[in-house]
């Protein structure tokens, strides 16, 4: 499907009128073995929960942990992701000499849950992130808390993004996902990319840059870009029975 046919009112309202599949999830489904490996270049939305939907993330310094190893840990160098090596350059972090995994393009970390928007840059690249972002964060929790035994439900779960308005609705989804559940980000545990596209967190941005502008541009803009995410919010928010308007949102 050509996108370029599609207006920005257009999209809006393909995704009001006929979700895609995959957004209204299912957390429940057993997650199976990965038959199609995921692949170099491609977008995927990918997503987990705490065991028994329990909270996976109880206070700020456990949000936070989780966060930087998002940047910690999105390197091939091995040895050098583990030991956490950084070499500070200008305003970024780069760790050891490998290439990236994956291209962090949106994120939400809630409470008992989580929502990635990533690109695989290299070879099994999503999978051995979400292990090692996995292994690393289920090991600080459950020494934290003195407990044993698994913290996700599950292996992740990932769906392919194939066309570019659906990465428009998924960015949507993903970044205004805390909007979904009605929680305040200003006063409870909300991590969210949406704050890196709006420039008021750029000290602490983990998100490829060039992926937002390519997306911004895409959108139109990133004022165009605002109004469509909180009409496309409005309509992901309304399949959850959950009631929002355009006054609901702060920017």
């Amino acid at each position: 499907m050509n996108v370029g046919y599609f207006t920005h009112q257009q999209k809006i309202l393909f995704i009001k009128f006929r979700p895609k599949p995959g957004l209204g999830l299912n957390y429940n489904k057993p997650m199976s073995i990965r038959k199609t490996p995921l692949v170099n270049g491609e977008y995927y939305h990918v997503f987990n929960r705490g065991v028994d939907k329990r909270d996976i993330f109880t206070n700020r310094d456990e949000m936070y942990f989780f966060f930087n190893r998002m940047q910690d840990l999105n390197s091939t160098d091995v040895s050098n992701s583990i030991k956490l090596k950084r070499k500070k350059h200008k305003d970024s972090v780069v760790f050891g000499d490998g290439e990236r995994l994956v291209s962090i393009v949106a994120y939400c970390l809630l409470p008992n849950h989580f929502h990635l928007l990533l690109k695989q840059e290299s070879d099994q690249g999503i999978s051995k992130y979400m292990q090692r972002l996995g292994t690393s964060y289920v090991k600080f929790f459950n020494q934290t808390h003195d407990r044993n035994g698994s913290l996700f439900q599950g292996r992740f779960k990932s769906k392919n993004i194939d066309e570019a308005y659906s990465l428009f609705s998924i960015s949507s989804y993903v970044n205004l996902n805390y909007k979904h559940h009605c929680i305040n980000p200003k006063t409870n545990l909300v991590k969210s990319s949406i704050f890196e596209y709006l420039s008021t967190e750029m000290g602490n941005s983990i998100c490829d840059q060039n992926e937002i502008e390519n997306l911004l541009q895409e959108s139109g803009g990133l004022e165009r870009y605002k109004i469509d995410i909180k009409t496309a919010s409005i309509s992901f928010a309304s399949n959850k029975g959950v009631s929002l308007s355009m006054s609901d949102f702060d920017f």
